[in-house]
């Protein structure tokens, strides 16, 4: 096939890795994958941005931005050429109205796990009729398969918080501090704050009125070299990904909350929720839930029978081949009908 995938940016986020991911295992399978970033990609543009479409000749568009999303569906009127929304978070009501409004040309809606699979579902029942909604798709977020981690006994465990240091997870990188503080012995770990962010300021003080010693690498383009070094890792989505693969004890932090350590049990449900990031109802957020999650993550990185199990489910269930495999053979059939 050829794909044509367009976005706002190529700014250091999840949305990017996803697409960078995606697009090479696409590319590696055999097929022509272009991808177009660029904020003026509007429906204001689509007349000359036709131009180039036409040229291209792709078989299907993937919008993965609101904009870019209004500028496909355009698109879709002037070329015929179908489109499908890959979402990946939800939205404020009116904003969630606007984006079934586009999907009324769409070829399909594709989601990274079962919350937002849910909302699409039922944003799309609400506001259209049987046979006429857009099917919704219920894919994953791909990663690289790094090798795991040899980790030498003896050395000091390693926690770090992996996020933006900005927003609700600004607040949440300083509740992991106070968490941390409150652990018996802080000290004998090594504290690390992976990310950049308005929050870092206020963060540095906070580390430095509890007493504690942080490393604060600010914003880098692959943490992956820092997760190498970590034990017990917190955060959600492609931070947390990263860590699991490389046979880390997680804490799932998210948007919604915490979600508390990751375990062979509960994988499957931290699966659905994208770790906390996409949970339908809120989770407690604070010092001393974290606090607990953090004490069973160390417990359990002592059993390495109870991570391996773990490592090796992430790892298949995140796996860059068949999840596009997957998705080709949705696009193939929704472009068909």
């Amino acid at each position: 096939m050829r794909i044509l995938i367009l976005m706002r940016d190529l700014s250091l986020n999840g949305i990017t890795t996803y697409n960078r991911i995606l697009a090479a295992e696409l590319s590696r399978q055999g097929h022509e994958v272009h991808v177009w970033a660029n904020p003026l990609l509007h429906p204001w543009v689509e007349p000359l941005t036709r131009l180039f479409v036409k040229r291209l000749r792709p078989d299907v568009i993937l919008a993965n931005h609101f904009t870019q999303a209004s500028l496909a569906h355009c698109l879709r009127v002037s070329t015929g050429i179908p489109w499908v929304a890959v979402m990946h978070n939800g939205h404020s009501p009116q904003r969630m109205l606007a984006w079934a409004k586009l999907f009324s040309n769409a070829a399909g809606v594709v989601t990274m796990c079962e919350t937002m699979r849910t909302k699409y579902t039922q944003l799309v029942e609400e506001n259209y009729a049987a046979g006429i909604a857009p099917p919704i798709f219920l894919s994953r977020l791909p990663i690289v398969i790094p090798e795991p981690r040899q980790r030498v006994p003896g050395i000091p465990l390693t926690l770090a918080y992996c996020s933006r240091m900005s927003g609700s997870k600004g607040v949440r990188a300083e509740a992991w501090l106070q968490a941390v503080a409150s652990l018996p012995e802080p000290s004998q770990y090594k504290l690390l704050l992976i990310g950049g962010g308005s929050y870092l300021k206020r963060l540095r003080r906070s580390a430095e009125s509890l007493g504690l010693q942080v490393e604060f690498t600010g914003t880098i383009a692959d943490p992956s070299r820092l997760l190498d070094q970590v034990d017990v890792i917190t955060g959600a989505g492609y931070s947390l990904m990263e860590g699991l693969v490389l046979g880390c004890a997680p804490v799932a932090l998210g948007f919604g909350g915490c979600f508390g350590t990751i375990t062979e049990a509960n994988l499957d449900a931290a699966f659905e929720v994208n770790f906390g990031d996409h949970s339908a109802a809120s989770l407690p957020d604070d010092a001393a839930t974290i606090a607990n999650a953090l004490r069973e993550a160390i417990a359990l990185l002592l059993s390495p029978a109870s991570t391996e199990p773990i490592r090796t489910r992430s790892i298949t269930y995140f796996s860059p081949a068949p999840i596009a495999s997957e998705l080709l053979g949705f696009l193939r059939e929704r472009t068909a009908a």
